[in-house]
């Protein structure tokens, strides 16, 4: 019972802790926004969502993209109630690592070199070998230099490099050492339209797909683009989303992660609207094929780049802390017909101040009891919500 209410406690705490982060991060970016009053829209985000009512995020994404809708999911609502349920904690694990990606058989993956699991070199195969084989390797490869990332956790771009054979025996020298996870691949040669949209960088593709029922759907798509000099596309990087329409084309509008919008590229001078991206309908078959062989989740954002072949390559599936602002400022309210279905599942909590948690996410009965004796406790500090039909 102790382990059991401390995992309660600790699941509270820090979804408290990101409903903070995404208000005051939402708040921070509103500022500089032609932020319109909407005197009706809090007791239409009430309606939509239950004992809900910040209403900033559907004010902020309609200032960027001029579409204003009560059906946006929050960015708190999204992470700690409507993504955990498409997503359950517990089922997460293995798919946090891209070392376990080749274990899945996919074939449109990029080419792995070696890796480091633990600590420990393999090779393509997940065959134990030594430094100075894994160094051969590399020079087989026959490229200037490899794509070094975390196997783990390489998030808007983090921790990736590029190295020669001479740093990547330095690298080999410094991240032997337990709980050390890598991936060593190939680079990825893109197609020249997609080189196109800026040259320094591989352009990739963010493409959500979702499970209801036995159906998988896309439900949106945006381009992520580089800017000179800058080797990673991620929006985080300071780089730029546009919103992909079902055809391929770019979308006429385009954002950067302080939600700036733009309509031509801020350094080539390209309209978005007037690129068309290769190969679009083998991008969404892929992704939607991939995750029917991911059963036990139900939300999956891909990034996938194009080869200079045409083929599709997933450079990796984020599965937790997926990005909803910018998908929703590229493409408008694309969760509006599953918020229903998925906050209905069961009751979420929305404390005042600090926003919404669900209590009984990935958690024993036990847990959700131990929620329900809190709540008693102390009504005043707790709203509980269920979603409606609408």
């Amino acid at each position: 019972m102790l382990a059991t209410r401390t995992q309660w406690v600790e699941r509270m705490v820090g979804a408290m802790i990101i409903a903070y982060r995404c208000r005051r991060k939402i708040q921070k970016l509103s500022r500089k926004l032609p932020i319109e009053r909407q005197p009706r829209l809090k007791d239409g985000v009430r309606r939509r969502f239950p004992g809900y009512s910040y209403d900033l995020w559907h004010r902020a994404y309609a200032a960027v993209n001029g579409q204003m809708s009560v059906d946006y999911v929050p960015e708190d609502l999204f992470y700690n109630v409507f993504e955990t349920r498409l997503n359950p904690r517990n089922r997460r694990e293995p798919y946090k690592d891209k070392n376990f990606f080749d274990r899945m058989g996919w074939g449109c993956l990029p080419d792995t070199i070696f890796r480091i699991i633990n600590g420990r070199l393999f090779d393509k195969t997940y065959e134990m070998i030594d430094v100075q084989t894994a160094l051969a390797l590399a020079r087989d490869a026959e490229v200037p230099e490899l794509v070094v990332k975390p196997a783990i956790d390489s998030g808007s771009g983090s921790r990736v490099m590029f190295l020669d054979e001479a740093q990547l025996a330095t690298f080999l020298a410094e991240n032997l050492s337990p709980h050390s996870d890598w991936i060593i691949q190939r680079p990825i040669v893109q197609h020249e339209a997609m080189a196109g949209l800026n040259p320094s960088s591989v352009n990739t593709l963010r493409v959500v797909t979702i499970r209801e029922g036995a159906e998988v759907s896309v439900i949106s798509s945006f381009a992520k683009i580089g800017t000179p000099g800058v080797r990673v596309d991620n929006v985080s990087a300071g780089n730029i989303a546009v919103g992909i329409e079902d055809d391929g084309r770019l979308r006429g509008h385009g954002c950067d992660f302080a939600f700036r919008l733009s309509t031509t590229h801020p350094n080539h001078g390209y309209s978005y609207a007037d690129f068309v991206i290769p190969s679009y309908d083998s991008v969404r078959r892929t992704c939607i094929q991939l995750h029917r062989h991911v059963p036990d989740l139900d939300l999956l954002s891909w990034d996938v780049a194009i080869r200079r072949d045409g083929a599709p390559v997933v450079i990796e599936v984020n599965i937790r802390r997926q990005d909803v602002n910018i998908t929703q400022i590229c493409n408008g309210p694309v969760f509006s017909p599953y918020v229903d279905a998925v906050l209905a599942r069961h009751k979420w909590v929305e404390i005042p101040g600090i926003g919404a948690i669900d209590a009984q996410a990935d958690m024993a009965p036990e847990s959700f009891k131990l929620a329900s004796k809190a709540r008693k406790a102390n009504p005043r500090s707790w709203k509980l919500g269920r979603a409606e039909s609408h």
